[in-house]
């Protein structure tokens, strides 16, 4: 039977086995409907202290734990709801860009369809491009606003219980870092495709 610390002791797992590391941690409770929320903030290596010139591309896991995942969790024998996984990845860009927003939200999207292909290849012939949304950063300079940066962010769910058919928690686990693989995979054709590639435009000492 599934619980709530199976569940984020599989995620954090998988997110250390594939080279992520959590920048922060948020849960919360509402005490009148009994639900639990969580939200993690996975980065890649990157360089210190991270700023708008540096940062690289990131992901936020969340989901919510619902009194009914509770009850079940329990033995209760009521419907399952479903238990989704909301995946947002971010990639944050420097204000003066040459390309426009739709070769930008290209960009992203050819990324993000790669790492399918090599995880979910039946399912990326199929899949429709991901959503990006274009967010600008603005300041001023005491006379005028500028675009200080500019985050695209795309959002996809899934639901655990649906991939999980067997119901096995070792099952579990290995579901679970498929799909941290798959974002790692993201997370690093999102750096291969933006700049500053992850590290703050540096070359490793190996690499340079």
């Amino acid at each position: 039977m599934l619980t709530y610390d199976d569940l984020l002791s599989g995620l954090e797992d998988s997110w250390l086995a594939v080279g992520l590391h959590e920048h922060a941690f948020v849960e919360s409770v509402i005490p009148a409907t009994h639900d639990r929320t969580c939200k993690i903030e996975l980065f890649p290596e990157h360089d210190e202290p991270l700023t708008s010139e540096n940062i690289p591309p990131w992901l936020e896991i969340g989901f919510t734990w619902s009194a009914v995942h509770q009850l079940i969790s329990e033995g209760r024998e009521i419907p399952t709801d479903p238990l989704d996984l909301t995946w947002t990845y971010t990639v944050t860009l420097l204000g003066s860009q040459e390309r426009n927003d739709i070769e930008l939200v290209r960009m992203f999207q050819r990324a993000v369809q790669m790492a399918f292909v090599r995880y979910y290849p039946a399912e990326a012939a199929e899949m429709d491009p991901v959503s990006v949304e274009v967010r600008r950063i603005y300041q001023s300079d005491g006379q005028k606003l500028y675009v200080e940066s500019i985050q695209l962010v795309s959002t996809t769910v899934s639901d655990i219980f649906e991939q999980w058919s067997d119901r096995d928690i070792s099952g579990l686990r290995a579901l679970l870092r498929t799909e941290l693989q798959l974002a790692s995979a993201v997370i690093t054709n999102l750096s291969d495709a933006f700049p500053p590639r992850g590290r703050g435009g540096y070359r490793t000492v190996d690499a340079a």
